[in-house]
Formats: structure tokens, sequence, C-alpha cells
């Protein structure tokens, strides 16, 4: 394939006069694909022209009643008498399934930052809700299909997230899709990833019995993105760059404004959902520190989520700061959103994520050292150790952060008149003391072993900037050790 023949290729797509059946519309959608591989591997100039040309041309299919897609002005479907699309959604799956991923390939994770394609990207935020909606109707699809699609228009909804970011009424259209239609993802207890490894063989498939990994990680994009859109959503307010189009809610009720409605819906979808995925159905936890070693769990096993959403929780304290910043009228109804807040407290999320990793140091190197997450591992651990210093009294002594929690425990008591639920501390757990001098012992060990690796030259980026976190944090140690 050369550039000409790709050249000439847009040219009879500009034309838009031609005339297809669903089987050469599923066809076409593969050979766009494969056009834009090669034009990506060869880093052709025509590249961004092909993307616009192509998202142009996405924007004008349209759904009719019943999922059957046309093609507008683009191209005039062709029906075919024999197998019509109403009676065929196995078929007709394979043309959704190939536009779904032609729409992923043009927005790659590498474009996720790329702010000069905002535009054009953006475009494809109206095409989401008609694959998430066909998705939803399609009964017969088999369940391997299935989890691809969900897979895939999760990837796409994380991808395009922050181009959307500009329009708050964008973000909503995403929690309102994840709320309808990835329901089931969000709502699973976090307590089915609980496994007791030390009483399992490595690779046991009893450790899959109550969820398979395909299932799992569909959980973790869908519950990653709707934090992510509840927490930008709860702080919108306070960016004066943000655009709200919505000028009426569900009800029809006009809108006051972006801090009126789009906060409080962020703020009360993260409220219900906490309730109802954390607390509510995790009724045998004796620690608060469960719901965190909880969630952390889920996402140990993908190490490229999981440094995206440890970045993530560390804006979790914003969510108290703008209920504290409302009407205290709301504030009653925000109880779930405020436990999520304190529960998620960035410096207790923290020593839970250590303890995860046994305080074994050389697990931080091979995540700072690693291609996929090495970036995102040293984001997290400079801004982590940035709050240790500033909030260093509570990173020795938890004592605040659960008076915090039993302090809200004993209010959602009152409200739902639940008692199930305690949040102290266990017997057998390590002590405050403990928990700070394990975590003391794996950071400085962390940080000997990359001043080590830096003097051989054999650290793949500069760590002066973590070393000097690092140093700031011995000092911190050395301090607390003279008093």
């Amino acid at each position: 394939m050369t550039s000409s023949s790709i050249k000439i290729f847009m040219v009879v797509l500009k034309l838009r006069c031609v005339s297809i059946s669903r089987l050469i519309m599923t066809s076409l959608f593969r050979v766009l694909h494969t056009i834009l591989k090669f034009l990506k591997l060869s880093d052709s100039e025509l590249k961004d022209d092909f993307i616009c040309l192509s998202i142009h041309h996405i924007q004008k299919l349209r759904w009719h009643p019943g999922n059957q897609l046309i093609a507008g002005k683009v191209v005039s479907l062709v029906k075919d008498d024999r197998d019509s699309f109403s009676r065929d959604y196995a078929q007709f799956g394979f043309v959704s399934g190939s536009l779904l991923q032609l729409v992923c390939s043009l927005v790659e994770q590498s474009d996720m930052e790329d702010t000069g394609r905002r535009d054009i990207f953006v475009k494809l935020v109206d095409v989401i809700p008609r694959l998430v909606t066909f998705l939803q109707e399609q009964q017969d699809i088999l369940k391997g299909l299935s989890q691809y699609y969900k897979h895939k228009i999760l990837m796409l909804m994380m991808r395009l997230k922050p181009h959307m970011q500009q329009n708050c009424s964008h973000i909503i259209c995403l929690l309102k899709l994840l709320r309808d239609h990835f329901q089931n993802l969000l709502h699973e207890p976090l307590s089915r990833h609980i496994s007791k490894l030390e009483n399992c063989l490595e690779g046991s498939p009893f450790l899959g019995e109550i969820q398979d990994k395909s299932t799992r990680h569909l959980q973790r994009q869908a519950m990653y993105l709707f934090l992510s859109c509840c927490i930008f959503l709860a702080c919108s307010g306070n960016d004066s760059r943000q655009k709200c189009s919505s000028k009426k809610d569900e009800f029809g009720h006009e809108l006051q404004g972006c801090i009126d409605h789009c906060n409080y819906f962020g703020l009360a979808e993260i409220s219900d959902w906490f309730q109802r995925c954390c607390l509510d159905k995790i009724l045998d936890s004796k620690s608060s520190t469960d719901i965190v070693l909880c969630f952390l769990q889920l996402y140990m096993e993908e190490d490229d989520i999981l440094f995206i959403v440890l970045l993530q929780l560390l804006d979790a304290p914003l969510i108290s700061l703008a209920i504290d910043n409302m009407e205290s009228k709301c504030t009653s109804e925000l109880i779930g959103a405020k436990l999520f807040s304190i529960i998620f407290d960035p410096v207790h999320t923290f020593h839970a994520l250590l303890s995860l990793l046994s305080y074994d140091h050389l697990v931080l190197v091979d995540y700072l050292i690693s291609k996929d997450v090495g970036v995102h591992c040293a984001q997290y651990l400079l801004r982590c150790l940035r709050l240790v210093s500033q909030c260093w009294n509570a990173f020795i002594d938890d004592s605040v952060y659960e008076a915090q929690i039993q302090k809200l425990t004993y209010k959602r008591q009152r409200t739902l008149k639940n008692t199930k639920l305690g949040f102290s501390r266990d017997k057998g757990s390590n002590s405050e003391k403990e928990l700070f001098l394990s975590s003391k012992v794996c950071l400085l060990s962390l940080k000997r072993t990359l001043e080590d690796l830096h003097q051989k030259d054999l650290f793949p980026y500069n760590p002066k900037p973590l070393l000097k976190s690092l140093a700031r944090f011995e000092e911190l140690c050395e301090q607390c050790c003279n008093n």
C-alpha cells in the first residue's frame, strides 16, 4: 500500500457516492483500520488528514430504531432480503465491532494528552452512547464478544475523557452511561478480591473461582473511569475554564450553573456508589483499612492501571472540601462521599500500598524502571512524599484518621440505622509505630538503591527529584528519632 493509493482512496471517500451492503460496510471499516495502522507505522503526513476525514464520516453514521446502522450522507445501505439487520444481530455485531475497533485506533493511548487534537476527538463523543446502547440491547451476543465490546468501549471512554473535560456535560454523559449500562461492574463487592495467597498455590484455578479475569479487568476500567469522572465533577466549580452546556436536568428543571448541578451530581454519584459497593456489601469488615486493601488488591493485578488509580485517589480530600463548601442541607445526603474521601486519605492509602507490597523496596524499584508504569509510579511517589512531609504527624500516627471515620460512621449509623459496620482497628493489626517503622525502612532502602543505581548510571532516567524527596523524608525521620 502506497501513499498515492491511500490518497486516491481518500478522494473516493470524499465523493460520498457509494452504495454498500453491511458486509461491505464491515470490510470498509477494516480497510480504514488497516490504512490507519500503515500511516501510523510509516509516520506519514497523511495521518492527521486521514484521522479527521475518518471521524467526519463516522459522525455521519446514524442508528435507526432497532439499532439499524445506516450511513446517512456517507453511504446508502442496501438491505439484503434474505437477512435483514433486524433479524440478524450477530452479523451486525461484526459491523459495530469493526467500527468500534476503528474508533479506538483513531484515539490512541499516546493521544490522551494531545490537546492539539481535542476538537477533533470531541466529535466522537456522540458515537459512544450509540455503541453502548447497541451493546446493551443485544441479548444473544456471545459472552466473549460482549466482554470484548465492553473492554473497547471503556477503553475508548478513558482515552476520550481528557479531551472532554472542557465541558462538564460530556463528563456527566459518561457517568450516566456507566450508571445505566455498566452498573453490574461498578457494584461488584470489593470483598470478592480478598484472596489468601499464602494458602494457595500460585496460579491455582480456585483463585479465579468467583470472577474470571476478563470481568475483573472490566471492573477495574469501569471503576477507575467512574471515580475519575466523579472527582472531576466534584471539583469542577473551582475551575473557571470549565464549560457546561447542560441547560436542564433530567427532570426538565432549569439549572443554576455548574457549581449547583455538576458538582452535586458527581458527589451524589460517588456517595451512592460507595455506600452500595463498599459499605453496604462489606458487612464483615472490622477496619476501614480493609476497604482500602480490597480496592488496591483489585488493581494490583494490572500495574498500568494501578498507579493511574492511585494518582486519582490523591484527589480524594477534594471531595470532602467540596462538601464542606456546600450548603449544610445537602451534606447529610453525601455521607457516603464524605466517608470515601476520609477512608481513602492519601497518606493512609500510601501506608496500605506499602503493606500490600510487604514493604519490599525492590518491588518499587521494578515499578520505577518499568517502561509501562515507571512515569506514573514516579509521579505517585513524588506526590506522596510531598504529602508525607506536609502531614508528618498523620504519617506516623493514624489516630486522627480513625477519629474522623468513627465520627462519620456514627453519623451514618444514626441516619441509616445500620450498626453492623465498625471501623475500629483490629486488635491483631500492627500498631501505628510498627506501620511507621516498616514504611521508614522500605523508603530509606529505596533511597539507597536508587542512589547506587544512579551512581552507576544504571537507572533509565534522572531520579534526582525523587532522591531529593527521599532525602527530605530521611531528615524528618532523623528529627523524629532525636525528639
